[in-house]
């Protein structure tokens, strides 16, 4: 029996009005000048050089406070929090200036209403500044001048950049003993960090475990000397943003305030273990902001209001009266919440103005359904299923492996909320790691095979089941040798993990209905995918199903899921950047934005289309952030053919 249970927490009311609140519909921070600032100042270096792309970080210092509010300094190294809304409550805010290869500038004002405050940093080099990397630098900062280390480096970042950003792993060295021995347990345990396939390594990690040890030794042994690439700090259109960041209590400690948060980059990226809760992240009509745990035990879904500042939690308990962990999530024309329930293997709804929960459940004949929540224009509700899988055991490599089942594919699942009725599309081949789902803007659906570089569709009109095969094996530039070979021949890889040459479509856009509903322009004539080992986005024309790919501006960004708005901008939460990303398909050019927060390894983007322009929304699964990404008016954000 469903039923929901409510964990209500709220933010003391003057930080609220502080960095919460005073932005109405229009997304930008209008409306205020330097001089109606509540702070504002300028970075300089110690050569006295005027400082651009300084992530400036205020926060209440009131030990309770879940709101930070950064903006970025401009060419002249000057900055300027957005204006206040009444109340405010006056106080001190801890004011933080962080940029990597210098030591933090760090000051304690005190703010008070209807008075500006000023406060000045000068910057002074750091020796040492590896612990302020993000995934993408560290990868920079890896050799790659030989074919060997080229190889290497690629085996890493396709097998090692699935459950954590790089910078995790690699901000340590070890000696080859301990590189082995993370490797070998890597090789073992599933995304959640439990250890349930000890019997049964991976297969790929097994494999290139050498060749990934052996490289790392050498790369972040006790002896390396890695000669760092820190990016150039962003500038122009990039700095011209207000980022707030909410955190997320853990779902079973209501209220608590996780310590190590990515604020402070000096720390380096936090581990998961305390914070990782809030994975994926949708906006409803109202402005609300809801997210989904897949990790703690007593929150399914919850909702942010951030006009308020207030964090409601809601739990759905299973068949079985287990409390329910959620992976995805989406909204429907009449702003019912659909998730998939991950203890029932079901699609649910959560009535927002009940405040109630569905259940679907499913027949017998299917397995467990989510991969994201596609919503097509007719309100029927999609979701992915896997392949039913075979236990098998090569005896040469003495390995357990489970491999698809060709009679029971997997493909993409249409629920009709008015039957209850599931419609199963069985994928033209089996595959054991189809990932996500979508619904193009003429309500053709579309499902990743992930470990194979293919892209399943169903035909809206027909009904009939096709395949794109986007896989180029040939046209890989690194090394390929016999055991790459060998591996493919005798082992099915899993999402994880793979050869060097995968590409690994990953998420894509779950709908198109409410951007149509906002759009000037309502011809979404192409759908989108990450292809997340390969660094780049894809453009699937609907009618032809040509392929068109764009690597991101940075190797090894690890692209996870992308949104299109009402403007036609495509925006991807790349999990190993601490950035999001912009592409206009017009110009096909790149905008990139910084992230305050060091290892947010986001994996989750959406839009609010109802702000002008459109808010952009990120969940932090590394440091369990919601995160507000606003635009200032001269930040050009409508495409232009």
């Amino acid at each position: 029996m469903s039923r929901v249970k409510m964990l209500r927490f709220l933010i003391p009311l003057g930080v609220v009005a502080m960095v919460a609140v005073g932005w109405a519909k229009q997304s930008p921070v209008q409306g205020g000048s330097a001089s109606d600032a509540p702070l504002k100042g300028r970075v300089m270096s110690a050569d006295g050089a005027p400082m651009e792309g300084v992530a400036i970080s205020a926060r209440a210092d009131d030990r309770r406070t879940i709101i930070t509010t950064s903006v970025y300094t401009d060419q002249d190294g000057r900055y300027a929090l957005p204006p206040l809304a009444a109340p405010l409550s006056d106080g001190p805010y801890k004011v933080m200036a962080q940029a990597v290869g210098f030591e933090a500038g760090r000051a304690t004002v005190r703010l008070a209403a209807g008075k500006g405050a000023e406060q000045n940093f000068t910057l002074t080099p750091l020796k040492d500044f590896s612990r302020q990397l993000s995934g993408i630098e560290w990868m920079a900062s890896l050799p790659e001048s030989t074919p060997q280390d080229r190889r290497a480096k690629r085996l890493y970042g396709v097998n090692c950049i699935q459950c954590h950003t790089t910078a995790f792993a690699l901000q340590n060295r070890f000696d080859a003993t301990g590189w082995s021995s993370i490797v070998k347990l890597m090789s073992t345990i599933s995304f959640n960090g439990q250890d349930p396939m000890r019997d049964a390594p991976d297969a790929f990690i097994n494999g290139y475990k050498d060749e990934i040890v052996a490289y790392l030794e050498r790369v972040r042994g006790p002896r390396s000397e890695a000669v760092f690439k820190p990016l150039p700090r962003v500038t122009g259109e990039s700095t011209r943003i207000v980022v707030t960041e909410y955190e997320i209590s853990p779902g079973h400690l209501p209220g608590t305030v996780v310590v190590d948060n990515g604020n402070d980059w000096s720390f380096g990226p936090p581990s998961h273990h305390e914070s990782r809760a809030a994975h994926d992240t949708v906006v409803d009509l109202q402005g609300n902001v809801w997210f989904t745990d897949n990790v703690s035990p007593r929150r399914s879904i919850g909702k942010l209001d951030p006009r308020v500042g207030r964090i409601t939690d809601y739990t759905q308990v299973s068949e079985k009266g287990e409390p329910v962990n959620v992976h995805d999530i989406n909204v429907d024309q009449a702003g019912n919440i659909w998730f998939n329930n991950g203890r029932d293997g079901s699609l649910d709804k959560f009535d927002p103005k009940s405040e109630k929960f569905q259940n679907f459940p499913l027949p017998a004949s299917l397995r467990g359904v989510g991969g994201l929540i596609g919503v097509d224009s007719k309100g029927n509700i999609w979701g992915r299923t896997n392949s039913r899988r075979i236990e098998a055991f090569d005896a040469k490599w003495g390995l357990k492996h489970q491999k698809s089942d060709p009679e029971q594919p997997g493909g993409a699942v249409k629920l009709d909320p008015k039957t209850g009725e599931y419609t199963y599309y069985k994928a033209v081949k089996a595959s054991r790691a189809i990932y996500s789902i979508g619904v193009d803007a003429e309500d053709n659906a579309y499902f990743t095979h992930s470990n194979v570089d293919r892209i399943g569709y169903v035909d809206a009109r027909t009904g009939k089941v096709g395949e794109i095969d986007i896989s180029a094996r040939d046209k890989d530039n690194v090394l390929h040798t016999e055991l790459d070979a060998e591996l493919v021949s005798r082992f099915e890889p899993p999402t994880e993990t793979g050869p060097p040459w995968q590409k690994g479509p990953r998420r894509q856009t779950q709908s198109y209905w409410l951007a149509a509903k906002y759009a000037k322009d309502k011809k979404f004539d192409s759908h989108w995918f990450t292809l997340s080992k390969a660094s780049a986005i894809a453009k699937v024309d609907i009618r032809t199903k040509k392929v068109t790919e764009y690597p991101l501006p940075h190797p090894y960004s690890f692209p996870y899921q992308l949104t299109v708005d009402k403007n036609h901008m495509v925006w991807v939460a790349a999990m190993n950047t601490d950035r999001v990303f912009k592409f206009n398909p017009y110009t096909e050019r790149w905008t990139e934005y910084p992230l305050p927060s060091l290892g947010s390894d986001s994996r989750s983007v959406d839009v609010d289309n109802t702000t002008d322009p459109p808010t952009v929304w990120m969940a932090y699964w590394g440091t369990n952030k919601l995160a507000r990404i606003q635009f200032k008016p001269t930040a050009v954000t409508r495409a232009s053919r």
